[in-house]
């Protein structure tokens, strides 16, 4: 094998590195929410809720969350930041005991049959 073969090979191998390490978390440019902010405002709060259950618009950052929902319930949010999976425990804890309809919404929409609910419960506790 030719040293430019060889040379051409290693910087092939470190791309695809590179691209499967950035594929291992999801997008982290919105992990600046203020969770305050969203939780304090019913308007915000419902339509989000409506975008998710596929009952109203979605914002850009909503819809992402939206298509990323199924996976993150099925890896128990392997591929979330320590970020994501911060707000993500706080906004269910805030749903589940503040807005207990928006949150049965979500759980008929994303887990009708209970599939996800054990190992969601044990994730929500660490």
């Amino acid at each position: 094998m030719s040293t430019e073969s060889s040379k051409m090979k290693t910087v092939l191998i470190a791309c695809l590195i590179a691209y499967v390490a950035a594929e291992t978390k999801y997008d982290s440019s919105h992990d600046d929410i203020d969770l305050t902010e969203v939780l304090g405002n019913e308007r915000l709060l419902v339509g989000y809720t409506n975008c998710l259950v596929d009952k109203g618009p979605c914002t850009p950052e909503v819809k992402q969350l939206k298509d990323k929902l199924p996976e993150a319930l099925a890896t128990r949010c392997a591929k979330c930041t320590d970020k994501q999976k911060s707000v993500g425990k706080q906004l269910v804890r805030e749903l589940k005991e503040k807005h207990p309809d928006l949150w049965k919404q979500l759980v008929s929409k994303y887990d009708p049959n209970g599939k996800y609910h054990k190992s969601f419960e044990d994730f929500l506790k660490n």
